[in-house]
């Protein structure tokens, strides 16, 4: 096993994504069948841990990690980690747990007692199962409370962001090509930086669009390049091919109708002539009534809302656009109107949360597939197009092309193309 780790590690160094998911998905399951097969053999995993700490992670992340940063790493990728366990500890009670899970089998076997209903022994080993996971997630989120206390002030905002539910969906996500879910080398080192709040690797010191100094939270809000425009587009995109794969009539920025003296409660709702939204869907949430969406994606990074807590920051977007669109909407076009909240690192606010659900069940139906499924897919397609366009934002360039135009053309030359 150490040695299979060594080559996976050199794996590692050109491609980061495919050995985060070889060791996650597959070699952890080794340990986790030893341990749970045989008692007492968690302190023989220490060798191991030293090959995952010394080798392993340095090649995947390129540096090396402290006691604090490995105890990160270890918690579950739903609670801000990347589920790259520290196998000497999370193996301790893997043998007592598994005897415990299987003591219903063990006595219907020793006692041959065939007249028991098997689906009440199938009820008592579910319950076994529930009450170990959920002791264990108790452990894991007193360890993340800890943790989070004792992080610097950047980690401590990373790891806030983390917890956002479809924020970690790419972590978990299997990389394959057919499905866009592969990141290369230095779009998966920029993921995990930004994902703790780590000073990413190479950035320049001035912006190249508009010579300002150049951090993570202004690369998220120049303007300059258009990358904020095409990270919006690509939400909207994704969104509206989903809406016509669940069987909808959908238009991108549908024009509303022009207002004629029309008045409206909040002072800052859109009143143009050329008012659109981003996404109009035929009979979503009631038959042939019109559903009206608008894409927002917005920095947890931004000083402004450093300060702030998830469900605040995520009230005042959807407070924002429901103010700017809902009444016209409701009003004027007679339709529903939900505002589509992402973050840069993958959150959804409420609403986008329940669109989500409401459209994954849709499309199970449609494509006659599993609900869960499809709400997985879903998830994790809307958080590969958040993280490439916010990496597009770090890395992409914003220089200005200048025409390079020769004033002194040859006249007779251009005439003479002209004649031709």
């Amino acid at each position: 096993m150490v040695a299979a780790l060594k080559k996976l590690a050199v794996v590692a160094t050109s491609q980061p994504h495919a050995a985060f998911s070889a060791f996650t998905q597959c070699m952890q399951g080794q340990w986790t069948f030893l341990s749970r097969s045989m008692p007492g053999i968690s302190p023989l995993f220490q060798r191991l841990e030293d090959v995952i700490r010394m080798t392993f992670l340095p090649a995947l992340l390129r540096r090396n990690v402290n006691d604090f940063e490995r105890n990160v790493l270890s918690l579950p990728a739903r609670l801000g980690g990347l589920g790259i366990s520290l196998p000497q500890v999370e193996t301790v009670n893997a043998h007592e747990n598994s005897l415990r899970v299987s003591a219903p089998l063990t006595r219907l076997i020793l006692r041959q007692e065939l007249e028991l209903d098997p689906r009440e022994i199938a009820a008592q080993v579910m319950s076994l199962k529930s009450q170990i996971d959920e002791d264990a997630e108790k452990i894991q989120a007193l360890k993340l409370k800890e943790l989070t206390e004792l992080a610097p002030e950047e980690m401590k905002l990373a790891l806030k962001t983390t917890l956002e539910k479809g924020a970690s969906s790419w972590v978990t996500a299997t990389p394959l090509y057919d499905h866009g879910t592969v990141l290369h080398k230095g779009d998966f080192v920029d993921a995990i930086y930004m994902r703790y709040g780590w000073t990413l690797p190479d950035l320049p010191t001035t912006c190249s669009g508009c010579q300002s100094a150049f951090t993570l939270q202004h690369a998220l809000e120049c303007k300059v390049g258009g990358f904020r425009t095409i990270q919006h587009n690509e939400v909207r995109d994704v969104f509206a091919q989903v809406f016509r794969d669940a069987g909808h009539t959908v238009e991108t920025e549908p024009l509303l109708q022009k207002l004629s003296g029309e008045g409206f409660e909040y002072k800052s709702a859109n009143k143009d002539d050329d008012a659109r939204s981003d996404i109009k869907v035929t009979g979503f949430w009631r038959e042939l009534r019109q559903a009206y969406f608008d894409v927002k994606v917005v920095s947890p990074f931004a000083r402004s809302y450093s300060h702030k807590t998830q469900k605040s920051l995520f009230q005042q977007a959807e407070k924002a656009k429901m103010r700017e669109y809902k009444a016209r909407i409701q009003e004027v076009e007679h339709g529903d109107f939900n505002p589509l909240v992402f973050t840069t690192v993958g959150g959804m606010a409420p609403q986008c949360q329940i669109v989500v659900k409401k459209l994954s069940e849709k499309l199970a139906v449609k494509q006659s597939l599993n609900q869960s499924v499809v709400a997985g897919w879903l998830k994790v397609r809307l958080s590969f197009a958040l993280l490439r366009t916010t990496l597009m934002c770090i890395r992409g360039t914003r220089k200005r092309k200048l025409l390079n135009i020769d004033t002194n053309i040859d006249l007779a030359v251009s005439q003479a193309r002209i004649s031709y």
